[in-house]
């Protein structure tokens, strides 16, 4: 009985000694595993929280632009996406989503999760400025009582002003982008 327990005591210990174990992976190979597309990485809990405002703040002013057929809306927020607009790249064009959203039928609410299809990756590019990859979904309840809207991928790119994030420019993946996207991520 002596054997069995010195023998029990002494596995626990080597168990225990195992969970204490040193990870030999490398922050590198960690992130290396994380990244989903070029430069892109899952940002840490405690900047997760710092991205994750900002983009809240920028959905709820353009879904509202989009319910109220206003883009000044969103424009008075972040008076630079008025600017450099590029319907072929995707770039700042949020007004065009106000027309088609509104024809033959008023909007009466909007919902938006900006993790339902993956977690928000970030590629810095210094320490005032980082690019935010958003693949969720927006969905607008129309008067009919029917929804439209969907899927999106987009990159937004925060800028600290004031020692606050904010958005000075989105880049919309077009159905070009989208396609490449898909393919890439099944190579993964």
């Amino acid at each position: 009985m002596k054997n069995f327990l010195l023998g029990s005591i002494i596995v626990v210990f080597l168990l225990s000694l195992l969970g204490c174990h040193h990870n030999s992976t490398s922050s590198d190979d960690f992130n290396t595993q994380k990244e989903i597309i070029r430069g892109f990485v899952e940002p840490e809990p405690s900047n997760w929280v710092d991205y994750i405002k900002p983009i809240r703040e920028y959905m709820y002013h353009r879904t509202q632009a989009v319910i109220n057929n206003d883009i000044q809306i969103l424009w008075q927020k972040y008076p630079e996406l008025k600017h450099n607009i590029d319907l072929e790249q995707g770039v700042n064009i949020e007004k065009y989503e106000l027309k088609p959203l509104n024809e033959g039928f008023d909007l009466l609410d909007a919902n938006y999760n900006i993790e339902s299809y993956d977690r928000i990756k970030v590629k810095s590019i210094n320490e005032d400025e980082v690019i935010v990859f958003v693949h969720g979904s927006i969905g607008y309840l129309r008067n009919d009582f029917e929804e439209s809207g969907g899927e999106y991928l987009l990159k937004i790119f925060l800028k600290q002003i004031d020692s606050q994030w904010t958005v000075v420019k989105t880049d919309e993946y077009t159905l070009p982008e989208y396609k490449e996207w898909l393919q890439e991520k099944e190579k993964q």
